[in-house]
């Protein structure tokens, strides 16, 4: 949390039920400062100030410790670990296309055994001259 306090920028730091403060001089930035005729600051601004200065070196000191820090964004950013998200994403979907094509490739198999073993039946059937009832008691068994 940011509060200003005059000429000095005073920086909150909320830390499990303990509260670090820390007191920075604010630097003095004349994109921010407007004349008269000029618009007011806007909290875009401030945010467009905060983006610019984001390589700057964040510390706080926590109990006499100076400790540094960084958003976890810059980090991420920094290691370029959102690539293994992409890399997930290709397994996911090669893991998909294969899938899919081997589900294919079964079913069509299994389509044309059916086809064929339908087509023999009715081959013994005209062989036998088998008539009604009879023609459903013929049917190929397999040792």
């Amino acid at each position: 949390m940011l509060r200003s306090i005059g000429n000095v920028r005073h920086t909150v730091l909320s830390r499990c039920s303990s509260t670090v403060a820390k007191t920075q001089p604010a630097a003095y930035n004349a994109s921010l400062h407007r004349s008269g005729d000029q618009r007011e600051v806007n909290q875009m601004d401030i945010l467009e100030e905060r983006i610019k200065n984001r390589e700057e070196v964040r510390e706080m000191k926590i109990q006499g410790q100076t400790q540094k820090w960084a958003y976890r964004s810059e980090m991420v950013k920094e290691l370029d670990l959102d690539m293994d998200h992409r890399r997930i994403w290709i397994a996911f979907s090669l893991i998909i296309f294969l899938g899919f094509g081997s589900f294919v490739y079964v079913k069509s198999n299994v389509v044309l055994s059916r086809r064929e073993e339908m087509e023999t039946r009715e081959k013994m059937r005209r062989e036998l001259n088998l008539q009604g009832a009879d023609r459903k008691k013929v049917a190929i068994v397999d040792n």
